[in-house]
């Protein structure tokens, strides 16, 4: 009989073991699957499970609320983790049976067995979507939420872009985008696009510094060498060899190129704009997307999708003297969608 017992009791604690180890492999290990609206994902610490789009969870303890996940949209694919793969992000919408939705970005990364989540981050409650980019490995969620103190009842009127990324397979949260007159690090081969209407690329790194076991009479720098698209259309280039030692900082055509660091497959630089070509032109709007001539412009606070497209332009004077926002190709694609 006791022998009995102690097999009964083996057999319990096997299954309780088992059934402890399914809960953990469900929370720690992400799940895989061929299509990214049936995989987990975790929300606010909690392994939500997708089936088409769709999920319903418990609320608090005690309580009969349901949580309900569902799939928004607004999704972009692209390589986002570097191995040569196509993955995605979108939007997520959650409700747990209030007034309020709260809006999620969510990546799932591509693998050979399928996708596997890789993260969400919160954008809102009641935000206005708009569109969703990814490029060179960076997220952009365009979205339109209200102005500081204004009501939940208010519609949102105020343009906001944030930008994310994946580092060692997990979302990361929001990052700084490059802009003018800020550290922006560069490897060799990268293109990195300050607006739509400036862009950069390492082409390369000459290295003459000294050599071991040999006699120099200098010892030489690193000396990284950009390419540089600006202009209407990209239409003007120019190539800037900066060095570690020497030429640190160039100006020309109306911008100023300053070396920081660099190594044999790396370079961080600041460049700085002339703000005499945006002199006299000012963006103004509820939207910020006015370019005017008039200090602080004023319009209705109604949202477009189309602001956001401005949230990245360039706001100058044109070859007719007037002011008004720099037409690229990116800036066109934008607006026609």
């Amino acid at each position: 009989m006791k022998t009995k017992n102690i097999i009964i009791g083996i057999i319990v604690l096997l299954i309780v073991g088992f059934a402890g180890f399914l809960v953990w492999w469900q929370v720690n290990v992400p799940a895989q699957s061929g299509d990214y609206k049936s995989i987990s994902y975790m929300i606010n610490g909690q392994a939500v499970k997708l089936v088409d789009g769709y999920a319903q969870t418990d609320g608090a303890p005690g309580s009969a609320s349901k949580i309900t996940t569902q799939y928004f949209g607004n999704e972009a694919f692209a390589d986002v983790n570097g191995d040569g793969l196509q993955d995605v992000a979108f939007l997520l919408a959650q409700n747990s049976g209030g007034s309020g939705t709260l809006y999620y970005l969510a990546v799932a990364l591509k693998t050979s067995a399928g996708y596997q989540g890789a993260g969400t981050a919160l954008l809102g409650d009641r935000i206005a979507p708009q569109t969703t980019e990814i490029k060179d490995g960076i997220i952009l969620v365009n979205y339109a939420e209200r102005k500081p103190g204004e009501p939940m009842t208010a519609s949102p009127s105020v343009g906001v872009s944030k930008y994310f990324k994946v580092e060692n397979g997990s979302l990361v949260g929001q990052v700084v985008a490059p802009e003018f007159g800020k550290p922006i690090s560069f490897t060799i081969g990268k293109t990195i696009d300050i607006t739509p209407a400036f862009s950069v690329t390492l082409a390369a790194i000459n290295d003459s510094r000294c050599k071991p076991d040999v006699v120099c009479i200098w010892a030489g720098e690193l000396s990284p060498v950009f390419n540089v698209s600006y202009g209407n259309e990209g239409s003007e280039t120019m190539q800037i060899i900066l060095g570690t030692t020497t030429k640190k900082q160039i100006t020309k055509n109306g911008y100023t190129f300053t070396l920081q660091s660099a190594t044999e497959t790396s370079a961080t630089m600041v460049v700085n704009q002339d703000l005499q070509a945006s002199a006299g032109c000012y963006i103004g709007g509820c939207s910020s997307q006015i370019c005017s001539d008039q200090k602080d412009a004023v319009s209705t606070c109604e949202f477009r999708q189309e602001y956001a497209c401005y949230k990245t332009a360039t706001c100058q004077k044109q070859s007719n003297g007037q002011c008004n926002w720099t037409q690229t190709p990116a800036l066109t694609a934008c607006l026609g969608e």
